[in-house]
């Protein structure tokens, strides 16, 4: 997941000044034998400092990235969503659906390897035509992204992610198909100065509601940039969606997003309005959540 884009020109300079060596006739300098243990510990803070997120950016976009966090790192997601209008794809009644609380963990078993697992605590809907307002337990995804090509001058990063979401979430009410899902896509990312571009491509598989031992095959997307405004600001912006033929309960999903990122080191929160493109999407909502990094 990319990092900030700033961060390499500060930290070099601040290298560049711990690395130049004393006067050998500044008999005080010499006498400090701590000296180059407390410059480590300099270093090494300006560097969490400035490149603290240089993994698990999703939030608040669905567009994955395709860097990965160092070795033994771990990520804590929690975050919440709304949409109006959204159409309930048993009755097609036009209700507000929610989820929240969502909740995501990464963690990095290798500096090219991340997985994670993500659960929707609990999703709803309000004030629906035929089944009012009633909610369930969400359903789970599990995850695995592998970093193949590091970004290089002249060459983006390049990464692989598959993905299955387990159903929980009962049927009856409109709220989840209680289907099988799947996806395996193709990720790049690619830092410009201070803009980070992101895309994804590849298919995602979605069992059918209403035909047994039946599929819906779809182009999975994600296109998304962000534009680093601060160290700590960053303004974000995604279209991303499900493409292909779809059906009630297995349907084909666009949507925009445009939002912020605040935060540096270990803490981050986030948040987005939502639009939907598609006769299944709803109209107009929102997203927010906070993030937790740990090394």
């Amino acid at each position: 997941m990319a990092a900030d884009a700033g961060s390499l020109g500060p930290h070099r300079t601040v290298s560049s000044r711990l690395r130049s060596r004393p006067d050998p006739s500044d008999a005080e300098t010499l006498d400090r034998p701590l000296l180059r243990p407390r410059c480590a510990w300099i270093v090494g803070g300006v560097w969490l400092a400035l490149t603290g997120w240089a993994g698990a950016q999703t939030r608040p976009l669905q567009t994955e990235e395709a860097t990965t966090a160092p070795r033994g790192t771990s990520v804590i997601e929690v975050g919440a969503e709304a949409i109006r209008n959204e159409p309930n794809f048993v009755t097609g009644g036009l209700r507000e659906r929610w989820a929240g609380p969502i909740l995501r963990f990464v963690y990095s078993a290798a500096d090219n390897v991340e997985i994670d697992v993500e659960w929707t605590a609990r999703v709803g809907q309000r004030d629906d035509p035929d089944f009012g307002s009633v909610s369930d337990w969400g359903d789970v995804g599990l995850r695995a992204k592998v970093r193949l090509v590091d970004e290089g001058h002249g060459h983006p990063a390049i990464g692989a992610r598959f993905g299955v979401l387990l159903p929980e979430t009962s049927f009856g009410s409109g709220l989840g198909p209680n289907a099988l899902r799947m996806s395996a896509q193709i990720l790049v990312s690619q830092t410009i100065g201070g803009v980070t571009l992101h895309g994804n491509a590849g298919l995602a598989l979605h069992d059918e509601v209403y035909r047994p031992h039946e599929q819906r095959d779809f182009l999975a997307y994600g296109l998304a940039a962000e534009v680093r405004l601060s160290r700590r600001l960053g303004v974000v912006g995604e279209w991303a969606g499900l493409a292909g033929s779809g059906m009630p309960g297995a349907d084909a999903h666009g949507e925009l997003r445009a939002g912020v990122r605040w935060g540096a080191g270990e803490w981050r929160v986030d948040g987005a309005l939502r639009r939907g493109l598609l006769a299944a999407d709803g109209t107009w909502g929102v997203t927010a959540g906070v993030t937790r990094r740990f090394r």
